[in-house]
């Protein structure tokens, strides 16, 4: 692997580990609703028994988690991959024949899959097949869908709410980490607080002019956040890092600043992994003529491929793409 396919995997993997129900931070609750359920429940409603399911790029399942919950007494089943180190926890919950139903594996990239050649009725994406090297996991994808299966994908689009969103999130973060900014600052402010502790130190920080004037730059640019926030459509990655900032000075106050620093070490970590989920988001987000070259390869000259817009409650969510192959006739 590349790189940035390393840098996806690690970043994956630890956002995955959390226990994140999916990918769109707080759009939907434990499990996709609205349109996007709405999507899947259409395709699990055409499955014949005892149908053998892929899910490509499957996160911590929830795809797998609603075809238990709509057929929840059939009995189809569900391999689920992705490049990502997998753990999802709600499997854990599920009674034994369940559990059956669904195997994940993890540390698996979509363009070698480990299965044989039209193993499956369906497979299925949701905001993930975008991510992989398209000419390569194309050509698996259909090697091992048996020749009269079906594909049914959810996809980011170039235009779509959560891009543009990703946009405003990458300037806030720009914005926090840039040289001299609030985390920068945070951490000019913290050996004086930790003399701040005792009277004696409080002392010594009335006459520091390097302390007085990083305080003043942090209430500066608490000022300033303020005001970006609330000009801002999402704003959320601004106000939850100040509240984490103000926990990092209360304990940097309480057990000094080496503990401050871990803390804030942990949290730029966590920024730059949340930087790299939403480039790539954009980066590999498709339009139109992307979108339709992908379903027309995947239909192939002997399948029906329908691309479709995704929108819900009002707002632009992604592409849609359906297909349905056919075998080739014999001659």
């Amino acid at each position: 692997m590349d790189s940035q396919v390393d840098a996806r995997q690690a970043v994956w993997s630890r956002y995955w580990s959390h226990g994140a129900a999916h990918s769109c931070g707080g759009s939907y609750g434990n499990r996709y609703e609205g349109a996007l359920a709405d999507v899947w429940r259409a395709a699990f409603a055409a499955l014949a028994p005892g149908a053998r399911l892929l899910d490509i790029a499957t996160g911590n399942g929830p795809l797998p988690r609603l075809l238990l919950d709509f057929d929840a007494g059939g009995t189809s089943s569900c391999d689920a991959v992705d490049l990502a180190a997998l753990a999802p926890a709600w499997v854990g919950d599920l009674a034994p024949d369940q559990r059956a139903r669904v195997r994940f594996h993890g540390n698996q990239p979509a363009e070698t899959l480990p299965f044989a050649t039209a193993s499956f009725d369906v497979v299925m994406s949701q905001y993930g097949l975008e991510y992989t090297d398209l000419a390569r996991t194309v050509p698996e994808l259909l090697r091992v869908l048996k020749p009269d299966g079906q594909v049914h994908l959810v996809l980011h689009h170039a235009q779509a709410r959560p891009v543009v969103l990703a946009q405003a999130e990458l300037e806030h973060l720009a914005w926090l980490g840039r040289p001299d900014g609030l985390l920068d600052t945070v951490a000019a402010l913290m050996p004086a607080l930790e003399l701040a502790g005792s009277e004696a130190g409080r002392a010594r920080l009335a006459g520091d002019a390097a302390a007085n004037a990083a305080r003043a730059r942090f209430n500066a640019l608490q000022s300033e956040a303020t005001a970006l926030a609330a000009a801002s459509s999402c704003p959320d990655v601004l106000l939850e890092t100040r509240e984490d900032l103000a926990g990092i000075l209360n304990l940097t106050m309480a057990h000094g600043a080496a503990a401050g620093r871990d803390a804030l070490s942990r949290m730029r970590a966590d920024l730059d992994d949340s930087a790299l989920r939403l480039s790539e988001l954009r980066q590999y987000a498709l339009d139109e003529q992307r979108a339709r070259a992908l379903c027309a390869a995947l239909a192939g000259s002997a399948g029906q491929g329908t691309l479709a817009l995704l929108e819900d409650q009002g707002q632009l969510m992604g592409w849609s793409i359906r297909v349905a192959r056919a075998p080739a006739p014999h001659v």
